[in-house]
Order: C-alpha cells, then structure tokens, then sequence
C-alpha cells in the first residue's frame, strides 16, 4: 500500500536475499514495463527483489504458481492520505475526488487474496522493525544469526534513510520516476520520502470533515483491520451532512485513481 512503508520492506528483503547470496535487487519500472522486465531476468538465477504497489493478474499469476513470493503491507487509511498530501502536495478534495481509498481498498484485496502472502500491518513494523526483518527472513527461507535482526534494522533507521538519499544526490544518481519524483534506484528511497509525520498525525492534518469522509469511503475496511472510528456514529452523519456538496461534485465527476 502507497505510504505505508513498502520501500522498508523492499529494502530488508533485498538487503536479506543479497547478504545471503540468493539473488538481486532489480530496478523499479512502471506497470507497462513490468513483462519486460520478468522477460529480462527471468533466465537468470536466483531471486529478484522487485518492488510494486499496482496490482496486475500477471504478478498475482506469478505468486499463484509459485514462481514469485509477495510481501505486502498496509496502514490507517486515514494515515495514507494524510501522508500522501503532505509528500505529493494534493489538497484532500483532488484525492477524494479521484476516489484514492476506493482504488487502495480494492488493491489490498487483490495482494491480500493469495494464500501465502507475506502480510504486515504498519504501525507493528515500526514498533517492532528487528521484528519485522525476522519475518521477512522467515518467509524467504532465511536463516539469521542471533542479534541479526537487530542489526538490519539499524541500516535501516530513519537517520541512515535519509543519509542514504542525500549521499545519492550528491553523487547524482537520482533518476526520475513516477509523476516526476526523483529517487535513488537502488534502495528506491524518494528525495521526499521522509516528510515528517508522526504516528497519528492524521488526527490534526485532516479535519473533522475530512476524517469522516475517509471513514465513509473505507466503509468496513478500518473496522476488518481493527481501526476504530474518530468520531462517535452520530457526529460522523452531522460532519458527512456538512460535506454533501463535496459529496455530490464527486458522485458526478467519477475518475478513476491508481493504488
């Protein structure tokens, strides 16, 4: 899921399969692009650690056979949004209007579908990250040492992220990617991917109003996952009467959004 810590887990798995001698990390492309790329180094032994958040039949065929394993991860919603307006500069009304919840709904239920997906939940992976690479391990057939966890989540700590993108500026290995963003094709940090917020923060960057329009769209989805409402039943319908207008422009202005 988009701003939910993919590249985090991107970077354990590739770091692991490498360290191990089991494979490559090989480079992000986009979804049209993605044939190609399997085509390329198919023949080629060992693992390849790819990163994706589009969903498409040919990768859910992939891990269906067999042929591919798949680490996923997911977030608040409510968190999602919040993050992705601060990094991509979007007022809430364009993602709204781009139905953005519904289209990550539907992705999560799609990556999510396959038996044996390897499936964490956010606000775990950062209490916990020696956790979170023991997992990974785990589910790559990766023996570690005792205290190797703890180690790989030290690479891996917000303060050495952000030297890591800064050291791919100053030796201008930054590519452009999706949309324009610039990112360092090796660890697929962005030069924007750390933006500040906090856990929570969601509470004071959307407003009541948006909030509740997040929770309307997400329907079932934040109760299955065990995130519970911000505002109480009733004052959810009074906030949602006071966006109808909001509401209405959306219902007659359908675009479709990419999760």
């Amino acid at each position: 899921m988009q701003r939910s810590g993919s590249t985090l887990q991107f970077q354990i798995a590739a770091h692991l399969v490498e360290g191990a001698g089991l494979g490559q990390r090989v480079p992000w492309v986009p979804q049209e692009d993605f044939s190609r790329l399997v085509s390329q180094y198919r023949q080629q032994p060992g693992w390849k650690v790819f990163k994706s958040h589009q969903y498409s039949p040919e990768k859910g065929a992939l891990i269906a056979t067999g042929e591919a394993k798949g680490i996923y991860i997911y977030r608040d919603l409510r968190a999602v949004l919040a993050s992705k307006m601060r990094k991509d500069r979007l007022a809430f009304r364009e993602l709204y209007g781009q139905y953005l919840v519904e289209a990550l709904i539907e992705t999560d239920r799609q990556w999510t579908a396959h038996e044996g997906m390897l499936v964490s939940r956010y606000e775990r992976v950062i209490a916990d990250l020696p956790g979170e690479v023991a997992r990974i391990a785990a589910f790559l057939g990766i023996d570690l040492a005792p205290g190797q966890p703890e180690a790989v989540a030290t690479e891996f700590r917000p303060e050495k992220q952000r030297q890591r993108i800064e050291a791919a500026r100053r030796e201008g290995l930054l590519k452009e990617g999706y949309a324009g963003a610039r990112f360092d094709p090796h660890s697929n940090l962005h030069t924007d991917h750390f933006s500040g917020g906090r856990a929570g923060a969601w509470r004071w960057e959307l407003s009541p109003v948006e909030i509740a329009l997040t929770e309307h769209a997400a329907g079932d989805w934040l109760a299955e996952r065990g995130y519970p409402p911000a505002h109480p039943r009733a004052v959810r319908g009074l906030l949602l009467a006071a966006a109808l207008p909001l509401r209405m422009r959306r219902r007659f202005s359908r675009k479709g959004a990419v999760a």
